[in-house]
């Protein structure tokens, strides 16, 4: 790799940390280029050839926790014999890396800035982990859009929950499979 590049990428990377450091103690909206700047050593001028604006690094921000969450759930959740437990332990990977970082639970789940939209390349993650998931909902019985939406809808109300009521604790994580078994009750009594 050309040494430049991988400077390059060192600082950017160097970068990124210094925002989830202040997102994870101040909030997403204490996010600042200034600030960011400072914590790393750098002119805020110098930081916009990094990021053109904050939008800029909240958007690389939200790439990156894409990223981590598809390669966290394909490396903890592999194809099982049953697809539904497969599911459930897909939803236990989700879950668990939704709840481990309220910061970044928010920029991937919820609209917590106002303003603020994706790139074109940034939310193609979160479409191909939309896929990943809805491929993995195809095999084990669950293809309406609609069951997609419940399960979506079912698996971020808990992370929601849990993060806002109990942080670092398991008052509604504890509950998945229950959900999950409702869930699974609901599609087959449709079926049947």
């Amino acid at each position: 790799m050309d040494p430049r590049v991988a400077r390059r990428q060192a600082r950017l990377d160097e970068v990124l940390d210094a925002a989830w450091e202040i997102a994870r103690a101040e909030g997403l909206a204490a996010v600042s280029l200034h600030e960011v700047a400072r914590r790393v050593g750098l002119r805020q001028p110098s930081l916009y050839s990094y990021f053109p604006s904050k939008s800029g690094l909240y958007d690389a921000m939200f790439a990156q926790g894409y990223r981590q969450l598809i390669d966290h759930v394909a490396a903890v959740s592999p194809r099982a014999a049953d697809p539904r437990r497969g599911l459930v332990a897909l939803s236990r990977a989700i879950l668990g890396f939704a709840v481990a970082d309220a910061a970044r639970q928010q920029l991937l789940f919820h609209r917590t800035i106002p303003g603020f939209t994706p790139s074109a390349e940034s939310y193609a993650l979160a479409q191909e982990f939309l896929a990943f998931v809805t491929e993995r909902l195809r095999a084990a019985g669950i293809s309406e859009r609609a069951d997609v939406d419940i399960y979506t809808a079912l698996i971020g109300g808990l992370g929601a929950q849990q993060v806002a009521n109990d942080p670092g604790g398991n008052r509604w994580t504890k509950q998945l499979a229950a959900v999950l078994a409702m869930f699974f009750a609901h599609v087959d009594a449709k079926d049947a």
